[in-house]
């Protein structure tokens, strides 16, 4: 009889190493981590180029900035009106706005892996976020 082991040639099976297991994991949701980093990156980005705009309006216009920001429904038209402030509580939003989308983001990606059960954790921490979010604009 000729018996043969795993080392020996013409017997190949893969290895389940956890390492292997990891990297096989890690590869399968690499559209959810490029997806997250975009999201969180241009958000990032578009945030700090808000607020960097609004600081040169104030400087430029000499306006003095308030110590806090105007409720939300008064941050468009301030916007609108050229006002820095108003500038500048929207890059604040837009900073809080974006983790919700990233989060969204994420939900989706989730979603179409076809892991249904953290699509559905990511729903949950999306309802929390929102929750915060309204609580802190409605203050």
């Amino acid at each position: 009889m000729n018996h043969q082991t795993a080392d020996e040639p013409g017997m190949e099976h893969p290895e389940v190493t956890a390492t292997g297991l990891l990297a096989a994991r890690t590869e399968r949701l690499s559209p959810l981590y490029d997806a997250a980093i975009w999201t969180f990156t241009w958000g990032f980005r578009l945030g700090a180029a808000l607020l960097l705009l609004g600081i040169v309006m104030a400087l430029v216009k000499q306006e003095p900035l308030g110590r806090e920001a105007d409720p939300f429904a008064e941050v468009i038209g301030q916007v609108r009106a050229g006002h820095a402030s108003g500038v500048i509580d929207l890059a604040i939003l837009w900073f809080m706005f974006t983790p919700v989308v990233t989060v969204i983001v994420v939900a989706a990606t989730f979603w179409r892996l076809g892991d249904r059960r953290y699509a559905l954790l990511s729903l949950v921490v999306l309802a929390i976020l929102g929750a915060s979010i309204a609580l802190a604009l409605n203050r």
